[in-house]
């Protein structure tokens, strides 16, 4: 089996019913489709019994947050890799597996695109780094909605952390690439559309994520920690943003940094030093 398609769902009665249709309308069906809920009341345990023949395994319990129940789906996977697709995200349509089946994954882990949904409904396409350094996953991490990641390596780098609440992803990807030197490769693939309705994206809880990025980072690189914190928040802050935006933009790059050279130029001619 390719590919193990885990969805984790809690109180999401909508979102689960449009995550599962779009991975059972899959053209390819060399997958299996694991449901982890942590038993909801909302009706999403109706629609996991309607649907239950489509999937190899579910259960419907209490958990202790989003990385248990991602690791318990782990646990109980079998496919050569794991696509983390959580309720109310959905593919894009219905060829991803066949389109994926084209190519030779030779990488522990694989990213594509994500269609990140606007709350005016539309939608941006969020591109994943070509070659992600320490630096690059510092300032946002790859998708787990839009990566395949090869199974055998929980074995041998470890599951989601899950003393954390909001960024075992992020920890998971600098474990795997920077400290495990896992191979990575990216496609130019849409993956699957996400909704920006999640804890991550909720202002509440930007101070447990600001918090649980350092400790993840003091963990994983003691020595350095200082300057990649300084360095993360920085670049994720809304000038460090428009630095990012401009650099991209190399003959406008070019020009401010002459125009602030000719600035600092004249202030010098005015103070004499």
């Amino acid at each position: 089996m390719k590919f193990s398609v885990i969805t984790i769902n809690l109180n999401n009665r909508s979102g689960l019913e449009k995550t599962i249709k779009s991975v059972i309308g899959q053209t390819n069906k060399n997958y299996e489709l694991i449901i982890i809920d942590g038993g909801s009341t909302d009706g999403s345990y109706d629609v996991i019994l309607e649907n239950k023949d489509h999937f190899s395994y579910w259960i419907s319990e209490p958990d202790n947050g989003i990385y248990h129940a991602m690791n318990k789906g782990v646990m109980v996977a079998r496919g050569e890799f794991c696509y983390f697709l959580n309720s109310g995200d959905y593919i894009v349509n219905s060829t991803l597996f066949e389109d994926l089946s084209k190519i030779e994954i030779t990488s522990d882990i694989l990213s594509g695109n994500i269609l990140k949904i606007r709350a005016n409904g539309k939608y941006r396409t969020v591109i994943p780094h070509d070659n992600p350094s320490l630096h690059k996953l510092c300032i946002h991490s790859l998708p787990h909605q839009a990566s395949l990641i090869r199974r055998e390596i929980f074995n041998e780098i470890g599951m989601f952390n899950e003393t954390y609440k909001i960024v075992s992803d992020f920890d998971f990807f600098l474990r795997a690439i920077i400290i495990f030197r896992k191979s990575y490769q990216k496609v130019d693939i849409d993956f699957c559309y996400f909704n920006l309705d999640g804890i991550s994206h909720n202002k509440s809880f930007f101070d447990l994520a600001k918090n649980e990025s350092i400790a993840c980072l003091k963990i994983n690189f003691p020595d350095m920690a200082e300057d990649l914190i300084e360095y993360r928040y920085f670049y994720i802050s809304n000038i460090g943003q428009l630095i990012r935006l401009i650099q991209k933009k190399k003959g406008l790059y070019a020009f401010i940094d002459q125009l602030i050279g000719s600035i600092f130029k004249f202030k010098k001619l005015l103070v004499g030093r």
